[in-house]
């Protein structure tokens, strides 16, 4: 990255290549599986890093400095989203592509786990995607959203509590919906 500070922007290509993954699966699950938006995102984090390139200090890791602008990239889209229902149009939709044929069950677990995060506000969302699907470090976590590492284990609780609770009533609704037609589960 300090050859990227001091101009020669074509380094940015090997930062790129190291965590547009990472970056892109972040969006992918912010967005509730919309591939195309954690694309487009994912171009936005790396215009910024070069636009504000000059901003980074070294001090923490690179990776904190550019979840850190993917943080603020995804809070963006969320406002412009905010008129429209947003992330929660996209809930619950799993790629069948993802899947074989005779994995219905863990597709049937993915569709649900998606559907119980897009009910989840965004906040509690990427507390979620930061700590239990990309596995930060609560140290990390609390860089990027400019916190404490107490705060963030306290978040990071009461939204995996309530995206347990959202799950349950999910699983009634579907298991009494599947009674009341007489099907035997």
């Amino acid at each position: 990255m300090s050859h990227v500070i001091d101009g020669e922007i074509d380094k940015m290509s090997i930062l790129y290549e190291r965590y547009k993954m990472p970056v892109y699966t972040y969006f992918y699950k912010i967005t509730s599986g919309d591939r195309e938006t954690s694309e487009d995102l994912v171009h936005s984090v790396f215009y910024r890093a070069i636009r504000y390139r000059k901003t980074f200090t070294g001090q923490g890791s690179f990776a904190s400095w550019l979840f850190r602008i993917a943080r603020n990239v995804a809070l963006d889209h969320n406002r412009e989203k905010r008129n429209s229902r947003g992330l929660d149009n996209e809930a619950g939709r799993v790629d069948d592509n993802t899947f074989y044929e005779d994995d219905y069950e863990k597709k049937e677990q993915f569709e649900l786990l998606y559907l119980a995060l897009g009910k989840l506000g965004h906040n509690e969302r990427e507390i979620i995607v930061l700590g239990k699907i990309k596995c930060l470090k609560y140290s990390e976590i609390a860089n990027i959203l400019g916190t404490t590492e107490g705060n963030v284990k306290i978040r990071i609780f009461r939204a995996i509590r309530k995206l347990k609770d959202i799950l349950v009533k999910i699983e009634n609704t579907r298991y009494e919906k599947e009674r009341s037609k007489g099907k035997d589960i």
